[in-house]
């Protein structure tokens, strides 16, 4: 299985058979749900080159193997990580920030100021800049913040991602998108050349990020306000959507708010139980008030 170093730095990109891309793409489905056709073969290929390269394996039948027989589930869940498209951005699609700040938060405080729990999920958070925003947004309009029980969870099956996140490191290009007051108000520099900006302990405290993979249990005991799960739907089939609707309606308490991406839509939302109420937003109905088809 293993190589010189030599071979492996020098060895070019091997070609996937269509067998072992079928098995790639099948695990990637029954442990992630991930969909990868076949126009992204190139993409995986690169990937896996650079993968068995890492680990210093020159024999990719045998790694395959040892996936199908991982019984502790890091080969399965190192494979994910790589598999997996990791694209965030600070307030990515402004409109929904504007809508939690205008619409969402609003009531949200009222029902913190009586004495409720506020919970906000982000689900498949990346390398943490959603909740963060999140955070950094609550904390700009919520002087007092302190004192009211406000949390935000980030969640992603991607353990080495998360760990971007935890250590809230960014470049300059990854900060580009963050307004110029807050980065003035919750940036620390580091001395890291590569990621030069670190978000502030004020904010990062607001935070819980923890591995989840949404086709599991979700292991929460109580429900959330708000959920944002963006740009992770897509790479489901609608057979997997369709199973996370009534989940996410579980998931969320009374009144609460679906957020998803900006080409995610929920296929007739009041069979499910929401209601649009912005663009790629929905709220949730009681089930028990939903009018049925004539």
């Amino acid at each position: 299985m293993n190589a010189t170093p030599q071979s492996i730095a020098t060895r070019p990109a091997a070609t996937i058979s269509d067998a072992q891309f079928k098995t790639l793409s099948e695990i990637a489905f029954s442990e992630a749900g991930l969909m990868i056709s076949d126009s992204k073969r190139q993409m995986i290929q690169s990937r896996i080159t650079r993968h068995l390269r890492d680990i210093r394996c020159d024999d990719l039948e045998h790694y395959l193997r040892e996936i199908q027989s991982d019984k502790d589930g890091n080969l399965t869940r190192d494979l994910i990580s790589v598999l997996t498209t990791n694209v965030s951005s600070f307030f990515r699609e402004r409109h929904h920030f504007d809508m939690l700040r205008d619409d969402v938060l609003p009531g949200l405080v009222k029902r913190a100021r009586s004495g409720h729990k506020i919970r906000i999920w982000s689900a498949g958070c990346s390398s943490g800049q959603e909740p963060y925003s999140i955070a950094m947004l609550l904390l700009n309009c919520l002087p007092d913040i302190q004192n009211l029980d406000f949390k935000i969870l980030g969640t992603d099956i991607d353990r080495k991602i998360l760990d971007r996140a935890h250590r809230a490191s960014y470049s300059p290009d990854e900060m580009a998108s963050l307004p110029s007051d807050m980065s003035r108000k919750y940036l620390i520099s580091t001395q890291d050349p590569k990621a030069p900006y670190e978000i502030s302990g004020v904010v990062r405290n607001m935070v819980t990020l923890r591995p989840l993979n949404l086709l599991r249990p979700w292991p929460m005991k109580s429900t959330f306000d708000a959920i944002f799960c963006r740009n992770v739907l897509i790479y489901f089939d609608a057979e997997t959507q369709n199973d996370l609707w009534p989940r996410f309606h579980a998931a969320l308490g009374d009144q609460g708010t679906l957020f998803l991406g900006h080409s995610e839509r929920i296929q007739s939302p009041e069979k499910v139980g929401f209601s649009p109420c912005g663009v790629t937003t929905y709220t949730k109905q009681n089930l028990g008030k939903v009018r049925p088809e004539p």
